[in-house]
C-alpha cells in the first residue's frame, strides 16, 4: 500500500512539475508575429514572356519594425537579401548574397553613416558613407510604404545604387490614386516617381504603384519596356 502511495505522488511531483515547466516556457516564448509571402513578376507585355520572378517574406518583428528575405531569380542568377527595417520602414540594416557575382556583404546605419563590410564582385570592402538625417531605404519597393500611406505630395530621402555601393539624396513624387492592371485585375493604386534629387534627375527615374488600400508595392515599369507585378500573397 505504502509503495503505491509512493508512485501516485511520485507521478503527481512530476505532473505538476512539468505543467510548471510547460507554463514558465510558454511565458517566456516570443509571440507569433504575422507573415506575409509575396511573389512577383517581371514580363514583357507585348510577347507575355517572363525574364524573372522575385519573391518576399516580410515579418513583423517584436521591436515594431520587420524582417524581409527578398529573393530575385531568372536565366541561371539568383540574389537573395535580408532586410531589417524599422517601423517607419526605414533600412536599418541588410544582407546581400550573389554567389555568382561573388558578392556577400552587409550593410548597416548607425546614426548618419552607413558601414558597409564584406566582398562585392570578390574584392574585400570595408567602407563608412557619410549621410544625413534623412531616411535611408536600401529598397524603396518597401521603404516606401509609409510614404504612400501618409499621403504627402513629396519626400526626400537616401538611396542606395547597389553596382556602386553609393548613396544618393533622392525625391518620391506622390502621382495621385488611378486604378491599374495588375495580374488581370483592376487595383485601386497609388502612383510614385522617384528620382535623384539634384541635376542627375534628368537621367533617372523610376515609377512604382502601391496599393491604395494598404501601402503595397504591387507594380513598376522597368527598363526595356517591361513591367514588374504582383503575383500572388498569402
Amino acid at each position: 500500500m505504502g509503495k503505491i502511495f509512493f508512485n501516485k505522488l511520485k507521478f503527481l511531483t512530476y505532473y505538476v512539475c512539468a505543467l510548471m515547466v510547460a507554463a514558465f516556457f510558454c511565458l517566456s516564448v516570443s509571440p507569433v508575429y504575422a507573415q506575409r509571402q509575396i511573389s512577383y513578376k517581371t514580363y514583357d507585355p507585348i510577347t507575355g514572356e517572363v525574364s524573372n520572378r522575385l519573391y518576399a517574406l516580410v515579418e513583423e518583428i517584436p521591436s515594431g519594425g520587420y524582417k524581409i528575405h527578398w529573393v530575385i531569380e531568372g536565366n541561371g542568377f539568383k540574389v537573395e537579401e535580408d532586410y531589417i527595417l524599422g517601423p517607419d520602414h526605414e533600412t536599418l540594416w541588410w544582407h546581400v548574397v550573389d554567389d555568382q557575382r561573388k558578392t556577400d556583404y552587409t550593410g548597416e546605419r548607425k546614426r548618419n553613416e552607413i558601414f558597409i563590410d564584406g566582398h562585392f564582385s570578390g574584392v574585400r570592402i570595408q567602407k563608412i558613407i557619410q549621410i544625413d538625417k534623412r531616411a535611408f531605404y536600401y529598397n524603396p519597393k518597401f521603404g516606401l510604404v509609409d510614404f504612400v500611406r501618409s499621403g504627402k505630395e513629396a519626400e526626400s530621402f537616401w538611396g542606395f545604387r547597389q553596382d556602386e555601393l553609393k548613396v544618393y539624396p533622392m525625391k518620391a513624387i506622390n502621382k495621385g490614386a488611378e486604378v491599374i492592371s495588375v495580374d488581370g485585375g483592376d487595383v485601386e493604386a497609388i502612383k510614385v516617381d522617384w528620382t535623384v534629387d539634384d541635376f542627375r534627375s534628368f537621367f533617372f527615374r523610376r515609377t512604382y504603384w502601391f496599393r491604395k488600400s494598404d501601402g503595397l508595392y504591387i507594380k513598376q515599369m522597368v527598363d526595356g519596356g517591361k513591367f514588374r507585378e504582383l503575383v500572388s500573397e498569402q
